[in-house]
């Protein structure tokens, strides 16, 4: 019984402790001044480093679980928090402001801070394709708080990668010892930071749970006594967690399952009727999560033409196969040392061979999606790189611990060894939290500007189309006289589509694209219209869209007086997206119908009497 309480502390109390640890740190950072462009940050940060390491150590080494479970606790949250705050310390944004993926990111936010309701981030009329749940959750507490959307991406960020440190220990606790369990979070939140992890909190959130949830798949796959209905409950609800937060891990987590359970019958370890019923168990509890986000898509979808370019990205983290363990840093010793010990022990540690498999279906994964790029797709292997990472260095505890015990068996004191290892394990902590700022040095400053038109150090430069962002929203909110949710508009500028809960005509990029929306078909719609032979003709175009039309324009003011809606176009594998624009000469808006104000760049034309997005 005590033990079973102490898990449930760990699912349920510790993450609420990381989330407080996230607060304090948040609000001692406001009030340390970390000049820009000095050394204090990293002085901060390795000290910093060194104290996390000294309080995971003393986690490890105390014999009272209830001391160790809040240290843990503690020195897990303040681990990937403690560098990402002071590395952002001088922005309200996070890694790479509103810029690349994280655009989407902060309009879905923005979108789910202005309503509950269900929508796609960008779309009108359609529910969302994306797994929304990260997003419904953090869009939900920044309004609940009173912050704005983009602000809170910073805290709702650096907080889902302390509350996943957390869980990431409480799952390795459920199959290892607690001391253990430590090692293997810290291990697999340093392979995070080294895979740059922190990028895309929300899917890390269930890539770092995919390692020990296959050692428990493992145990079901094996066994069936006591805890088999509890284990089976907990894996069905971390997959259905993983259906609604990021699908691609979700995938992945059930194919390494699957290798698991068909190793199984191969080796005769398990028998079918008990591998069926497990399956059940694992369906019926992951089920009613992901029908949550995914029974509304599926029905709109039925019989509806959708085109997607999701999987038509090619990184080059996927175009290599990742060889951690042959890395010059600390998470590489690890790796190196969790392989070895991996192929040595695959065939008769079940941690090993969970751990192995892992791995396994990481470069099977790569392998696949390099097969895809023959039919115009991958499989965004990139996205695998830090579980493979997290499984190889988690290897490298266990690696440690037999390694502990072949001295001991030798006359070496155990006291000794123990002492070795945490010495080990405190330089690796140091070592990779202290690189955090040169590993992410490519996300900048994260000093874009913000919706009022200024930047975070208040600055403004008027040849700067983000520096009309506030002049942009008050002309739009003015002529039109309503809410944004109830307004499409067609836009040269999507950061404003980011900032403010404004439906979009056209996503910024395809691969962001809702399959519903086709977007190849509303690009073409957008030539159309700029081809129109005059005002009359464009209008009766709108009203004949198959989807519904803007009735707001934000368009580049062209020197030859033009006015210019920047399109996208997948020409996947081609990474270029660029596309011509689509050219509206200015008199296909001389009619009464039509509202214009010249806005720094841009002209704003908002077409009167057009039904509100409901």
């Amino acid at each position: 019984m005590a033990r079973r309480l102490l898990a449930a502390a760990d699912l349920v109390v510790g993450p609420v402790v990381a989330v407080g640890v996230v607060a304090a740190g948040l609000l001692l950072a406001d009030r340390i001044t970390v000049p820009a462009g000095s050394n204090v940050g990293l002085a901060l940060t390795a000290t910093g480093g060194a104290l996390v390491a000294a309080v995971l150590a003393a986690a490890a080494w105390s014999r009272s679980p209830l001391v160790a479970a809040p240290l843990s606790w503690v020195g897990l949250a303040a681990l990937p928090a403690l560098p990402l705050t002071l590395f952002l310390a001088n922005t309200p944004h996070y890694l790479f402001g509103v810029g690349g993926d994280q655009q989407f990111r902060v309009a879905f936010l923005t979108r789910f801070a202005d309503s509950a309701r269900l929508a796609d981030f960008a779309y009108a009329d359609m529910p969302p394709y994306y797994p929304a749940a990260w997003f419904w959750l953090g869009g939900r507490a920044a309004a609940l708080l009173g912050v704005d959307a983009w602000a809170f991406h910073k805290p709702f960020s650096i907080a889902t990668l302390a509350v996943t440190a957390v869980l990431t220990y409480a799952l390795w606790a459920l199959v290892t010892s607690r001391p253990r369990a430590v090692g293997a979070a810290v291990a697999t939140t340093l392979a995070g930071f080294v895979t740059l992890a922190a990028y895309s909190p929300y899917s890390w959130l269930t890539a770092a749970l995919v390692p020990p949830l296959a050692v428990l798949g493992l145990r079901l796959v094996r066994r069936n006594g006591g805890s088999w209905a509890r284990t089976a409950l907990l894996v069905g609800l971390v997959l259905g967690l993983a259906a609604v937060t990021h699908t691609q891990i979700l995938v992945f987590a059930g194919f390494v399952l699957t290798v698991l359970a068909v190793d199984g019958l191969v080796t005769r370890t398990t028998r079918p009727a008990t591998l069926a019923v497990t399956i059940v168990v694992l369906v019926v509890a992951a089920l009613p999560t992901a029908l949550v986000h995914w029974l509304p898509y599926l029905l709109a979808s039925a019989g509806q033409p959708t085109y997607s370019a999701g999987q038509h990205f090619l990184a080059e983290a996927g175009s290599r196969w990742p060889l951690p363990m042959l890395e010059a840093t600390p998470v590489g010793a690890l790796c190196l040392l969790g392989t070895v010990w991996i192929v040595a022990r695959f065939r008769t540690d079940p941690v090993a061979r969970a751990l192995g498999v892992t791995a396994a279906c990481g470069y099977a994964w790569y392998l696949l999606s390099t097969a895809a790029l023959a039919f115009g797709s991958t499989l965004l292997a990139f996205r695998i790189q830090p579980i493979l990472t997290a499984a190889l260095a988690c290897g490298a505890v266990w690696a440690v611990a037999s390694l502990a015990g072949v001295l001991r068996d030798r006359g070496v004191r155990a006291g000794t060894c123990a002492a070795v290892a945490t010495a080990l394990a405190a330089a690796v902590v140091v070592g990779q939290v202290q690189s955090v700022p040169q590993d992410y040095g490519w996300t900048g400053t994260a000093q874009d500007y913000r919706p009022d038109g200024t930047r975070p150090d208040g600055s403004r430069d008027p040849a700067d189309a983000n520096a009309w962002l506030g002049d942009l929203r008050s002309t739009i909110d003015g002529l039109t006289g309503r809410p944004p949710r109830e307004v499409v508009v067609a836009s040269a500028n999507a950061t404003l589509l980011s900032y403010v809960p404004y439906f979009a005509f056209q996503a910024s990029q395809p691969q962001y694209a809702n399959p519903l929306a086709d977007y190849p078909a509303r690009t073409d719609e957008a030539r159309r219209w700029a081809a129109a032979a005059g005002p009359a003709q464009l209008l009766d175009a709108l009203d004949r869209a198959p989807e519904r039309a803007p009735s707001v324009f934000v368009l580049d003011r062209a020197a030859d007086g033009t006015l210019r809606l920047p399109l996208s176009q997948d020409r996947f594998p081609d990474p270029r997206q660029g596309a011509e624009p689509a050219v509206f000469a200015p008199q296909l808006f001389d009619d009464p119908a039509w509202q214009r104000r010249d806005v720094g760049p841009y002209a704003v034309l908002v077409r009167a009497g057009v039904p509100p997005v409901p």
